[in-house]
């Protein structure tokens, strides 16, 4: 029969310090004092933990591949604000003052582990131990009775916690999702990336798995504020189930989807990895997914830890009170045995008196045994009849009197003396409580003090180790301390004599300086004047090359928006960025002034190459004849000239100049219009538009 299993998935999204803030939590070091007393240290080495720097630069990219845009957009449109000290500056800058997001995926409780226990290992290789409460749970038997490791059972316990490792990591894979007939497919680390994880399989609960999420969601966007990214836990379930199902729905809804699809999977995985590890037959079911409710009280398998702690507390509890209120039973017991034994005693020398006043029995008429009450009245009839008896009984009771009187005064001084004694031993008491608080307080100053002393000056014991000072070992470390002062007080002696003899040897070099100073003033002066001058020399310059700088920035922004400082120029890793964006630019500033105006020279060549073929295009264009031109085109200008208005220049004639401006591109573009047909110059306007359509095209591409 299946066992009764169920799976929690719990998501939390409480500070900015998230997986960082649990890091003491799953790292089960036995040197910690872990607010959690439930830890089997030694079942500690079956834990798996992932905290890797690949893991976290994972993460880093992650994070830079899904919201960069988005800071991008958000610095420029501040930037475009006035608000510069508004910007985000970078995606790490923007997610530090966010939320971070963490989860824990358990499967099943104390009682399954322990069902699997019985089910998939020898006996020999675990024991029973008991909880505060009474109940017991099973743990591995790793070492025997002399603390030596036992390596058959540590390889049972590992092929055992090895399934549940195995199971928590596949279950919280990035790349788990949803497939579509389509063939398309939703991951959840495309909108819940999982990065650091630690596996816990020494707790007394079920094994389960701590680890951080990196979250991504788009909002849906609304009339004052258009859809934007975040990294909200929340819309991030909310963007994953629209994404999987095409429905929005709240938090709280995409909450229970996933926890129930998660959770599943979850148990599956288990499940999967049991069949595999026991060679099960698949068609024997061995856990079976189990919802714990509310509204059904009945189901008592499947609990968390946390819900298996509590309800075995409340059951400690109530154990507690059964048991003082038999205590209080008993108590009430004892008493009224007591009282029935005083009334024995009471009524049995009644009895005595009454026969010795009366001379008959404690027996009446009808042979009934008397009643106290009847007995005092017979002994007190007795007493009247006997007037002789009744004057010695005053006599008696007077002398009793006197001795009660006598004995009352007494036990008045004894009870006074004693509580004058119980005053001063409550006195007593307090000043010992205080002296043993003073001392103990004075214990704890001093192991403070010495505990400061040797931390602040860095000493350690004789094997180069850390020292901890305890109540043990304080009075040993303050001698210890005072050994170290007395010495280095020796030694400052010796420093100060050594310092007293450079001084003295300083002192002669000023007075010798001084001599000197006066001439180095009237220097200085001169020299200061000069650097002054030198300075107001190189601000001038220097601005002026920062504003040269920025125009050559601003000409490769303006032609090469994307163009990229090489990697061999930056910070160690620092990555290029486009000279369009303010890290690009800033990285191009800090350039030299030759790369900046090689980069601006490369730039325009490229432009006034491309311009120039563009420009030789449409030339050539223009001058290629048309299908319909005639053998002799008429061409839209007249070639014909005036001679009349010849004149002579007074220029000398430059062979090379005119050769020079014959094969200007610019001067063969303006001939060729000016010898055009309509065709040809209908071509040419076509062909341009064409071409500037798909220039537009390819920068709309990119």
């Amino acid at each position: 029969m299946a066992i009764k299993c169920t799976v929690t998935t719990d998501l939390q999204a409480k500070d900015t310090n998230g997986y960082s803030g649990i890091q003491k939590h799953v790292e089960h070091d036995q040197s910690i004092n872990h607010s959690n007393k439930d830890i089997v240290f030694n079942e500690t080495q079956f834990n798996v933990y992932d905290e890797s720097t690949t893991t976290r630069q994972a993460i880093d990219d992650w994070n830079e591949q899904h919201f960069h845009d988005y800071v991008e957009q958000h610095d420029q449109h501040q930037r475009e604000k006035g608000h510069a000290e508004r910007q985000y500056g970078s995606v790490k800058n923007y997610l530090k003052r966010k939320k971070k997001a963490t989860a824990v995926l358990t499967i099943g409780n104390m009682e399954v582990q322990s069902k699997l226990m019985q089910q998939f290992c020898p006996k020999t290789s675990y024991q029973e131990e008991k909880l505060p409460d009474g109940t017991t749970h099973l743990v591995f038997k790793l070492k025997d009775q002399n603390g030596q490791p036992i390596p058959d059972n540590i390889t049972i316990a590992k092929q055992f916690y090895g399934c549940f490792n195995r199971a928590l990591i596949h279950a919280t894979n990035n790349n788990a999702g949803w497939a579509f007939k389509d063939k398309s497919r939703v991951n959840v680390g495309d909108y819940l990336h999982r990065g650091r994880y630690a596996t816990n399989n020494d707790e007394m609960g079920i094994s389960h798995i701590h680890y951080e999420l990196a979250t991504f969601g788009m909002t849906r966007g609304g009339k004052k504020r258009a859809a934007h990214v975040t990294n909200s836990l929340n819309q991030a379930l909310v963007s994953l189930h629209h994404a999987v199902t095409g429905k929005y729905c709240s938090g709280r809804d995409a909450t229970k989807w996933f926890r129930a699809n998660i959770d599943k999977f979850a148990l599956k995985c288990l499940e999967d990895e049991l069949h595999k590890t026991y060679k099960v037959p698949q068609n024997k079911k061995i856990l079976d997914f189990e919802r714990k409710t509310k509204e059904d009280k009945t189901i008592q398998t499947g609990l968390s830890m946390e819900q298996l702690k509590a309800q075995h507390q409340e059951i400690a509890d109530h154990q507690k009170a059964v048991k003082s209120l038999q205590d209080q039973a008993e108590n009430l017991t004892s008493q009224n045995n007591d009282v029935q034994s005083q009334v024995a005693t009471v009524t049995k020398n009644l009895k005595s008196i009454y026969e010795a006043t009366t001379g008959r029995q404690t027996l009446d008429k009808d042979g009934n045994v008397l009643s106290p009450l009847e007995m005092a009245n017979g002994i007190t009839k007795a007493a009247k009849c006997s007037q002789k008896d009744k004057q010695q009984a005053e006599q008696d009771a007077d002398v009793a009197q006197e001795k009660q009187t006598s004995a009352e005064n007494q036990q008045k001084q004894l009870d006074q003396q004693l509580a004058h004694q119980r005053q001063q031993l409550q006195t007593l008491q307090n000043q010992i409580s205080d002296a043993d608080e003073q001392i103990k307080q004075r214990n704890l100053q001093r192991i403070k003090a010495a505990q400061q002393e040797i931390d602040r000056n860095d000493i350690l014991d004789n094997n180069n180790q850390p020292i901890t000072v305890t109540e043990a070992n304080v009075t040993q470390m303050e001698q210890k301390l005072d050994s170290w002062r007395q010495e280095e007080r020796n030694n400052w002696e010796t420093d100060k004599q050594t310092h007293q003899e450079k001084l003295n040897n300083l002192n002669q070099e000023i007075t010798a300086a001084r001599t000197t100073k006066t001439d180095l003033s009237n220097t200085n002066q001169q020299l200061t004047t000069q650097n002054q001058q030198l300075q107001n020399e190189n601000t001038t310059v220097q601005n002026q090359i920062n504003d040269y700088k920025n125009q050559l920035v601003d000409t490769i922004v303006e032609n090469a928006p994307e163009h990229k400082v090489e990697s061999s120029l930056l910070k160690p890793n620092e990555t290029a960025q486009p000279v369009i964006s303010e890290t690009g630019r800033q990285q191009h500033l800090r350039q030299t002034l030759k790369y900046l105006m090689d980069t601006t020279t490369k730039v325009l060549q490229k432009i006034k190459t491309e311009a120039t073929n563009f420009i030789n295009q449409i030339t050539q264009t223009l001058t290629q004849p048309t299908q319909n031109q005639q053998s002799n085109p008429t061409s839209q200008h007249s070639p014909s000239l005036d001679l009349s208005n010849i004149k002579s220049s007074d220029k000398p004639f430059d062979y090379r100049k005119e050769q020079k401006l014959m094969n200007d591109p610019g001067i063969k573009l303006k001939k060729a219009i000016l010898f055009a047909t309509n065709d040809q110059l209908q071509k040419t306007s076509q062909q341009t538009k064409q071409s500037l359509k798909k220039q537009a095209e390819d920068e709309y591409e990119l």
